[in-house]
């Protein structure tokens, strides 16, 4: 059955997925890694019985309310973010920077490694963006290797761990939903800081921002990497942080410029949530907030 869904697009009519939701080439198992991909997860979390997402947010909220203040669950959230893989040598690797408090809140959103992401009992790490992937043998990544981004470049070699007994795994829901979007949201941050533009984390969401300027009102920033825009939008569109601020919809530049992604995301909204949203990524992002404020001073005076 694996091998069968690796083949078909997930267009077909025994997957009775509505055509909107998805690209037409888009797979629900990876046909190299032959595992559910990253569109299967996304189209997964959709709707109010989604799961993947769900689990993700649920963990975070937990994480949040164990934490006891803002401060500690921002510096617990970045380490999950920065270390889907946790090693041997880790505590030791930092030095005085290792936090065994923050470890004890967190460590058990960690898992050992499944034997699915072994190959010849080596766990392979993508040398781009250090998730977990099958070389099947292979040095570097390529034709015939996977990655759970699923993006990333050619010809950067893997990091090969021959002891995964001892390695542990973020979540797969953090990993792809917290991880993967990770770099894009703290490249937006870092943009808003060097601009001078104050932000706040809203702890019961996913890479969700209040943004402070000298508008009566702050902006929403909401950080996601999915490959489905029609699917994001639904996602905006049906878990609204706050239904009345502007949002501003961050992903990566690659997504961004993929032909038809801009306007797939927009046409997907509904007319009252197109209003207020506009999709963007880091680099844009400090531009994109001057024109929303011009708008507003503009509106303000008609």
């Amino acid at each position: 059955m694996m091998a069968w869904c690796a083949e078909h697009t997930a267009g077909g009519p025994l997957f009775q997925v509505p055509a909107e939701f998805l690209s037409p080439e888009a797979r629900l198992i990876d046909p190299v890694g032959r595992l559910p991909s990253r569109i299967c997860l996304e189209l997964a979390s959709h709707g109010p019985q989604g799961q993947v997402e769900q689990e993700a947010v649920d963990l975070l909220t937990d994480l949040a309310a164990r934490c006891g203040s803002a401060e500690r669950y921002s510096r617990c959230r970045r380490f999950l973010a920065d270390r889907p893989v946790i090693g041997q040598r880790d505590p030791f690797s930092d030095g005085s920077h290792w936090n065994p408090a923050l470890w004890k809140r967190v460590k058990d959103l960690y898992e050992p490694v499944p034997e699915y992401l072994l190959s010849s009992r080596v766990l392979a790490l993508c040398g781009t963006c250090g998730l977990p992937g099958l070389s099947f043998g292979r040095r570097a990544a390529g034709p015939g290797t996977w990655c759970e981004s699923e993006h990333c470049p050619p010809g950067v070699h893997f990091r090969l761990i021959r002891d995964p007994g001892r390695t542990l795994l973020l979540r797969r829901s953090l990993r792809i939903f917290l991880c993967l979007p990770g770099p894009t949201e703290f490249a937006a941050l870092a943009e808003l800081s060097r601009a001078g533009i104050g932000h706040d984390l809203v702890p019961a969401a996913l890479g969700a921002h209040f943004v402070h300027t000298l508008a009566a009102a702050p902006y929403l920033l909401r950080t996601y990497d999915r490959l489905e825009p029609a699917l994001l939008a639904s996602r905006i569109t049906n878990t609204p942080v706050d239904a009345t601020a502007d949002t501003l919809v961050v992903v990566p530049r690659r997504q961004a410029d993929r032909p038809g992604y801009r306007s797939a995301f927009a046409t997907a909204l509904d007319d009252d949530c197109r209003r207020r949203t506009m999709l963007t990524t880091p680099d844009e992002l400090v531009r994109q907030i001057g024109i929303l404020h011009s708008s507003r001073k503009g509106n303000a005076h008609a």
